[in-house]
């Protein structure tokens, strides 16, 4: 039953996406302070002075973003209720990184190690994908798996050259 009730929530959901009686709509802004239990350490490029703590593949993509010569700023997107998320059909979806380029893209980044892939996984990217078709042309989104190759995801590799060209 549950499945059934899933899957006609994701038809439904598309369906009045696609007929833009569910649309994208500017509605979130950035705090101008932070207050967070848990502080990474300081990395170059952070929007602000600390972010939120994060595991070690999390850290090792957003220092490798951060050292682009084209990306103005990151953050570590706070998780349930606190941080920018995407309205799902079955749960809303906080992608782990808000970052922006030098020439004013948004890209929204979901880091995930090679063992997430799953239908959680596939739900958030295809969730995602959408969001940035209808958010228009200076807006991404970006799953990233760490070396497993995922359909319409990319690596860790292989996604640098992507965001570098942005």
């Amino acid at each position: 039953i549950f499945e059934l009730m899933g899957n006609y929530a994701r038809q439904q959901f598309f369906t009045l996406l696609d007929a833009n009686t569910i649309f994208v709509k500017e509605s979130f802004a950035l705090p101008e302070k932070l207050a967070l239990p848990q502080l990474s350490d300081p990395i170059d490029k952070s929007l602000y002075e600390r972010e939120a703590s994060m595991n070690k593949f999390e850290q090792r993509m957003i220092m490798a973003i951060a050292a682009l010569e084209n990306v103005h700023f990151w953050h570590r997107n706070l998780e349930r209720g606190k941080g920018f998320y995407l309205n799902g059909y079955q749960q809303n979806h906080y992608p782990d990184f808000i970052i922006r380029t030098f020439k004013g893209t948004t890209i929204l980044l979901e880091t995930k190690g090679d063992d997430r892939d799953n239908e959680d996984s596939r739900r958030k990217n295809e969730l995602g994908r959408r969001w940035a078709e209808k958010a228009g042309e200076k807006f991404k989104y970006f799953m990233v798996f760490d070396t497993k190759e995922v359909s319409n995801t990319h690596t860790s590799k292989n996604i640098l050259k992507v965001l570098g060209d942005l």
